[in-house]
């Protein structure tokens, strides 16, 4: 359009230059306006964009429950026109005021041409889709377009699509774009393969640029988002002590129990740390920490989950690395499987008397363990569930157990064991490779089966000290007359 538009300036300048009396001021200024109002749409459209763009991150932001840290105003010629928003977690935005997109002649209203208004909505599904002009923007099948990407259902929760293509409703967001072209809006909603026409874009005059955010407003605890269509969307602010908070859902659960956010492991901790490590304290009312929860979140050190959860779910703390506390309250009953695997910097754990049962692998590869101990309200350990906790050197199994598989396989460190009363079975994998045993404290009056010589790797060295009155029984007994010289009187309280 502007080589057209220079085509017919020097086309013009040619004409009247024939005629010294001829007075082109007038056109000239027509041309100057012209270019001007072109210029001013093609900046308008460029922030427009930018603006679309930031608004997707805005409601990213609150899918993800991200907090904004700053706030910038931008400037241009010591004149404010925007401002950049930076996210905890998320990306930097500028969102733009609009105003250069009113350089129009005389800075009027448009008579004839328009701006499209952008916004967003949340449905009654709690989706936020795009519209345009206070309507639902819908692709060509006639379905609204989500500004934000939620979990598939038939995807891997919609987290892995290409461009929105992985599972059912699980689709990424997708971004629309907007364009001029000889003098018309146009908007794309699939990356540019395909326009739609919208309406004039110039007019008599200029249209105001002012179309997606009316204001930005914050207080301290809040940055406010004020659309043009009236739409208002709130982000919290960052916190000040050093924590890191996160409030319940409508169901006062932290998460559903089947949900899955591996991508906690990329946003959770960024700059918010205590001692350089990321520290999470639970408001109260949760009641459950879900599936893969905290997967990953290889910056977290501390945890401190409030009275009321009544289960950590499957992985829900897989491959914290840096995790070295937890305090789990009396109200848990269960630790599932996986629930700490390989937090390899886990020193302690406390497993409180109202747990009852502690899932496989739940703390396998924990490799910084020197201690447990199992409280008699635990029935079941499941397979692995300390598998190669590489530095633990004493367990204590309570009263309530009943069988040991391979929970305690491959504790090369291990020196010290204490079987509860009520053990019927240990399995052939149950110690198998802890070769350093010294001492077992096998509280059962009944010799529990020992599946193929369960203590196979037993130190020759090592006692194994039974219920006085129950030493002769030991002694004969399958599996444990192998050791018949090793076994040893004890009175337990």
């Amino acid at each position: 359009m502007k080589r057209f538009i220079s085509f017919i300036a020097v086309a013009l300048a040619i004409v009247v230059s024939s005629c010294s009396n001829f007075d082109d001021t007038d056109i000239w200024n027509k041309l100057n306006d012209h270019e001007k109002r072109i210029v001013a749409l093609e900046e308008l459209c460029k922030q427009m964009n930018t603006n679309i763009s930031s608004l997707q991150s805005i409601v990213n932001a609150l899918q993800k429950n991200d907090y904004i840290t700053n706030v910038s105003p931008v400037r241009k010629d010591g004149e404010e026109m925007g401002y950049t928003i930076t996210f905890a977690y998320g990306d930097t935005i500028t969102i733009y005021h609009g105003t250069n997109g009113k350089d129009g002649a005389n800075g009027k209203d448009g008579k004839d041409g328009y701006t499209p208004q952008i916004g967003v909505m949340k449905d009654t599904d709690g989706i936020y889709y795009w519209t345009v002009d206070g309507e639902w923007l819908l692709d060509g099948k006639g379905n609204k377009i989500q500004a934000n990407g939620v979990n598939g259902t038939n995807g891997s929760n919609g987290q892995d699509g290409t461009n929105g293509k992985d599972g059912n409703d699980g689709a990424d967001g997708i971004t629309p774009r907007l364009k001029i072209e000889n003098g018309y809006w146009y908007i794309s909603y699939d990356n540019g393969a395909t326009w739609t026409e919208l309406g004039k874009a110039t007019g008599e005059d200029e249209t105001d640029g002012d179309t997606i955010f009316s204001s930005i407003t914050q207080d301290d605890e809040y940055v406010y988002f004020n659309l043009a269509d009236g739409t208002m969307i709130t982000i919290a602010k960052q916190r000040s002590n050093n924590k890191i908070y996160y409030t319940t859902t409508d169901d006062k659960k932290l998460f559903p129990s089947d949900y899955s956010v591996e991508c906690f492991g990329a946003i959770l901790i960024s700059n918010v740390y205590q001692d350089g490590k990321g520290v999470l304290i639970f408001d109260d009312g949760i009641d459950n920490i879900g599936t893969k929860s905290f997967k990953s979140c290889n910056r977290l050190a501390s945890i401190i989950i409030p009275e009321g959860v009544t289960s950590i779910a499957q992985a829900a703390f897989y491959y914290c690395t840096s995790l070295t506390s937890v305090t789990i309250p009396d109200s848990v009953t269960s630790i599932a499987q996986e629930a700490f695997y390989n937090c390899t910097s886990l020193t302690n754990v406390t497993i409180p008397d109202s747990v009852t049962s502690i899932g496989s692998s739940a703390f396998n590869n924990c490799d910084s363990l020197t201690s447990v101990t199992i409280p008699d309200s635990v029935t079941s350990i499941g397979g692995g569930a300390f598998y190669c906790c590489d530095w633990l050197t004493n367990v204590i199994i309570g009263n309530g157990v009943t069988s040991i598989n391979d929970s305690f396989n491959y504790c090369s460190s291990l020196t010290s064991i204490t079987i509860g009363k009520g053990v019927t079975s240990i399995s052939y994998d149950g110690f198998r490779e802890c070769d350093h045993l010294k001492t077992i404290y096998c509280k059962p009056t009944t010799p529990p089966s020992l599946y193929r010589d369960g203590f196979k790797y037993l130190l020759s060295s090592a006692k194994i000290y039974v219920p006085s009155e129950s030493v002769d029984i030991y002694k004969s007994a399958t599996g444990w007359k192998t050791h018949v010289n090793q076994i040893v009187g004890y009175d337990f309280n």
